[in-house]
């Protein structure tokens, strides 16, 4: 098993989470556009993409449940854990694979954070075709390869010049036997 400190350049799907020794008062400075500073040098994060709440926040869900609904941690890795993750007092840190943005990087945490684990999210389905829906049905119609309008007009005009040019020769013709 790899150490769950270490982020790959190429992670998809996982979870980091952290919570804090301090009270979530004391904690209130931080947040989710400082928290790279409680991880280590050098740790770049998308702030965007990280959840910093007090547990209080999940107390109706509890912790195990706020995993399975809100980031679609399966059941069968919170088992033996609820216990445990549901007495979790303080200030979580959630910190999902897309934080890191693509890029390696080696946690450290300071101190006053404990590490609770690495989840995995529950593999997605691979999308299948799409079927259109009845709003859409009738308002798109199928290409249809135009006719080109200049090869038939210039056909058309090569047979008048042509017609003409007989023509012109007929009454020159005519006018030079008279």
């Amino acid at each position: 098993m790899t150490d769950p400190l270490e982020v790959s350049p190429h992670e998809f799907g996982t979870l980091r989470l952290f919570t804090t020794a301090l009270d979530p008062d004391d904690a209130s400075n931080i947040t989710a556009q400082n928290v790279n500073r409680l991880l280590g040098a050098n740790v770049d994060l998308i702030s965007e993409k990280i959840e910093v709440i007090p547990t209080r926040s999940v107390a109706g869900l509890g912790l195990t449940g706020y995993l399975r609904d809100g980031y679609g941690i399966p059941e069968d890795q919170l088992q033996g854990r609820a216990a445990q993750l549901d007495a979790v007092s303080g200030l979580l840190v959630f910190l999902p694979a897309s934080a890191f943005g693509g890029k390696a990087a080696s946690l450290d945490p300071h101190p006053s954070m404990r590490f609770l684990g690495l989840f995995h999210e529950e593999k997605a389905a691979a999308p299948g075709p799409m079927a259109p829906t009845d709003s859409a049905k009738g308002t798109v119609e199928p290409a249809r390869p135009k006719k080109s309008t200049t090869a038939a007009s210039g056909g058309k005009r090569s047979w008048l010049i042509a017609l003409g040019a007989l023509l012109i020769a007929a009454v020159l013709v005519l006018a030079a036997f008279r």
